[in-house]
């Protein structure tokens, strides 16, 4: 194997790094990828390891696909490791191992938009309303009710008795629409997001064959972005390298900014405590930034004090300092980061070369406004929305229905385009489904046969879906795409006003044919629907020549030649519903993920009052940084902040304290709001609570 002249002793050493759980911890830029794959590359072509028993993981199918094609181009085509996401590898492990939970290989993977209309669909079969109980609000009780494996029994064909018995006794709304949610999506063979992993953690917890098997085939095991792996994530690293000892994780804990979804940067700052004999290695070199741009980050991140200590520096040429700037308005601000692209323009720097990362989409209005005004092309990325839209649903609809006839996706398909069967033909259909004991695919067969049903468009619909499901083997994805669509849909597609829709959908048969390309043998059916309900935002990427704007959480492992990040006042970055220094920290984070996806230049901004008239308070975050490697234009001014202590409110007491109020009396708090700094208090000689500032002159009674 022949190594780039450029690789430095850093890689070099953690290249040759093969035996044992070995944690290395890198800066932004710093090549994490490059190491993986040559790392790979060199067990598999020079220890001749099995590349079979080499399984690498990441967090996004884009960070995947760019392993793959660079271990490719080093190890020739002949090579057999999985480079894939979590979810993509235990979707791997289910589809053979799933059988033990009496579910068959052709289970279909909900996204979440499909989680959330099953759930409204049991929701007003149950007679719920909508207005006290939203769909959303239902999800996120059932994700939550996930996070325990104790479900996943329920689930199983033993455990249905029982979960017949909670159908039965359940009274809570919320566990009604939950236990009704996983019967249905037994009776549909179905599983979320969340289940892929949990059911690969239950069949390796439960089944030493299985575990043995999927542990000899993590004879090599590395994961990227170990930072942001959570305890589900962790569990199955330690299952899969119980058995060889071979654990090799890289990661930023810098960089974690997804403690809500449950990662959890301990893993990574923790690492020697959960393995044994740990070898500990760094990659300090930034091959991305400026040291300009390096320095005024990392004099922000030194501000976290729970964190692993490293060292950045940065392997590229001095460049321009960070700029800041802070106008009167929002608008203002908006209107100066089009201008500055406008310049840049002018000197031959492309759209597409600028991006500008928001903490949060809200912020994108003023930018529009601005952007349009001027007439600076733009797209505003948000990944799964393209997903979402109901043409693209439609269509891999569709594919699914054709794959395994499921009933979900027959009582979508069957009125996209409208063939005159509603909603109360599908519900005259489920129920002489329910007492014949069959599929709706089944019953709408029999129900044509006999003549019940003579609708010409449905039978046309009923023929051309069972037929395609019996041949589909012979085809591509991309012509089995395009039978779908002409089964109506490109036709109601054509008559519609709307040209995006039909634009999407020949995107997605572009996107599909891509796919089949970039597979080089035959794509099954079954991998092209597993990689559309595993998407991603940080999937999506877009090559036209526009600005890109995105919030931060997208950005993640991005890179662009010119970053601006606009709206460093605080309430909104750092956010006002900051509840604790852990969060506080994250937040620090995240801005310094936001710096360091810039390349040569960085522009930061706030704005002195907000288009509403308010008046706007500084960053606490620009007065972590180091001044003196920041240009402030304008008049501009950065002010210290003390590491940012006063972001959170002094809470002097806790629920359960007793206090005096000088004119209420004694009493005790029952609940504390720190971003609203206020506690909830039950005087003694007062009906009912009252909610009183942090600053009121409160005294603790022992």
């Amino acid at each position: 194997m022949q190594l780039p002249d450029k690789v430095t002793k850093e890689q070099l050493d953690i290249i040759h790094a093969t035996e044992g759980y070995i944690r290395v911890a890198s800066v932004p830029g710093s090549g994490k990828t490059f190491v993986l794959t040559y790392r790979m590359a060199y067990l598999i072509t020079e220890l001749y390891i099995d590349s079979a028993s080499i399984v690498a993981l990441t967090f996004t199918n884009k960070a995947a696909a760019e392993m793959k094609q660079r271990l490719k181009k080093i190890v020739g085509d002949n090579c057999n490791s999985f480079t894939g996401t979590f979810h993509g590898f235990c979707n791997h492990i289910l589809k053979e191992e799933i059988h033990r939970m009496s579910f068959p290989k052709t289970f279909t993977i909900l996204d979440k938009k499909a989680e959330i209309d099953m759930i409204r669909e049991v929701a007003e079969e149950l007679g719920i309303s909508m207005k006290d109980n939203t769909a959303r609000q239902l999800m996120e009780f059932v994700d939550a009710s996930k996070q325990m494996l104790g479900y996943v029994e329920l689930m199983m064909g033993s455990g249905k008795t029982a979960l017949k018995e909670k159908l039965a006794t359940a009274t809570d709304t919320n566990e009604r629409v939950f236990y009704h949610y996983l019967k249905r999506q037994c009776d549909n063979y179905a599983l979320d997001f969340e289940d892929i992993i949990n059911f690969a953690l239950y069949i390796l917890s439960h089944y030493e064959d299985a575990r043995r098997t999927w542990q000899e085939r993590c004879q090599y095991l590395l994961c990227d972005e170990y930072q942001d792996v959570n305890y589900k994530q962790n569990e199955l690293l330690k299952i899969l390298s119980g058995l060889y000892g071979n654990l090799f994780v890289v990661g930023d804990d810098d960089q974690n900014i997804y403690t809500w979804r449950g990662s959890d940067p301990s893993f990574m700052i923790g690492f020697d405590e959960d393995f044994e004999d740990v070898q500990d290695y760094a990659l300090t070199e930034n091959f991305r930034s400026t040291p300009q741009v390096v320095k005024a980050a990392g004099s922000l991140i030194k501000a976290n004090q729970n964190r692993i200590d490293k060292v950045m520096i940065s392997n590229r040429a001095d460049g321009g300092k960070p700029v800041y700037n802070c106008p009167r308005t929002e608008r203002e601000e908006a209107e100066w980061i089009a201008d500055v692209i406008l310049q840049d323009r002018e000197r031959n720097l492309p759209y597409r070369d600028h991006a500008v990362l928001v903490r949060a989409a809200s912020q994108t209005r003023s930018l529009e406004e601005a952007f349009i005004k001027k007439k600076v092309p733009y797209k505003i990325l948000s990944g799964a929305k393209f997903y979402e839209s109901e043409e693209i649903r439609t269509v891999l609809a569709y594919l699914r229905l054709v794959y395994n006839l499921r009933d979900m996706d027959l009582t979508y398909t069957i009125s996209r385009p409208r063939r005159g069967f509603g909603k109360k033909s599908v519900e005259q259909l489920k129920q002489y489904a329910g007492k014949h004991g069959i599929s709706l695919f089944e019953a709408l067969g029999q129900c044509i046969e006999s003549g019940e049903n003579k609708k010409e468009s449905v039978i046309t619909y009923y023929q051309n879906v069972k037929e395609l499901h019996e041949t589909y083997q012979q085809y591509s994805c991309t012509d089995i795409a395009n039978r779908c669509l002409d089964m109506g849909l490109r036709v109601s597609l054509e008559q519609d006003i709307d040209q995006t829709r039909l634009d999407n959908v020949s995107e997605l048969v572009s996107m599909i044919h891509a796919l089949e390309e970039q597979n080089q043998e035959i794509l099954p059916l079954e991998d092209l629907l597993s990689h559309f309900a595993l998407f991603t935002a940080q999937d999506d990427d877009t090559k036209h020549d526009v600005v890109r704007v995105m919030t931060i959480h997208t950005a993640k492992g991005l890179e662009f030649d010119t970053v601006f990040v606009p709206g460093l006042v605080d309430g909104q970055f750092p956010s006002y519903r900051l509840r604790n220094e852990d969060e506080l920290e994250e937040e620090r984070r995240l801005l310094y993920v936001a710096m360091t996806r810039a390349k040569n230049m960085l522009y930061l901004s706030s704005y002195e009052n907000k288009d509403t008239g308010y008046s706007a308070k500084q960053s606490v975050f620009l007065g972590d940084m180091d001044a003196t490697q920041l240009e402030c234009i304008n008049g501009s001014r950065i002010v210290s902040s003390g590491a940012g202590e006063q972001m959170l409110p002094k809470v002097m007491f806790a629920e359960g304290d007793r206090v005096v109020h000088k004119v209420f009396g004694e009493g005790t708090v029952v609940a504390v709001d720190c971003p609203a700094q206020t506690y909830d208090i039950q005087f003694d000689k007062l009906r009912g609570t009252r909610r009183i500032m942090f600053r009121a002159e409160l005294e603790g009674i022992d």
